[in-house]
């Protein structure tokens, strides 16, 4: 348990996502990251790989992997906030993971159900 969040969880929306998003191996990177909770602390390296692709995913215009890296981004932040470090990302980044997914599943055209039903 994270916070509000399961990591089964976490890994059931990676799954969700895994056929329709356009970077499949960074979702399983991030899924495989979860699998690993002694790497948690390296989140962090993580999340800065992540954050490379999200700000180049406008300039190419690709809308919708950049919301895939906003959701991934946020899983990372809170694999690293889990293992409470000196200087953690944000306090609210759990709260993004369902936020990112949400839209995430919009731009993909999936029902948002889905997501809600993973994460109730």
């Amino acid at each position: 348990m994270l916070g509000d969040f399961r990591i089964e969880e976490i890994q059931m929306l990676l799954d969700l996502f895994f056929d329709v998003v356009p970077d499949r191996e960074s979702n399983r990177r991030v899924w495989d990251f979860c699998e690993n909770p002694h790497q948690w602390i390296k989140a962090k390296d993580l999340m800065s790989e992540i954050r490379n692709k999200t700000l180049l995913a406008p300039k190419k215009g690709e809308s919708i992997a950049k919301a895939q890296y906003l959701f991934e981004e946020a899983i990372a932040k809170t694999l690293y906030n889990s293992t409470k470090p000196i200087a953690p990302f944000d306090s609210d980044s759990e709260a993004w993971i369902e936020v990112n997914a949400m839209s995430l599943a919009k731009l993909l055209g999936l029902p948002q159900e889905r997501v809600s039903d993973v994460i109730a």
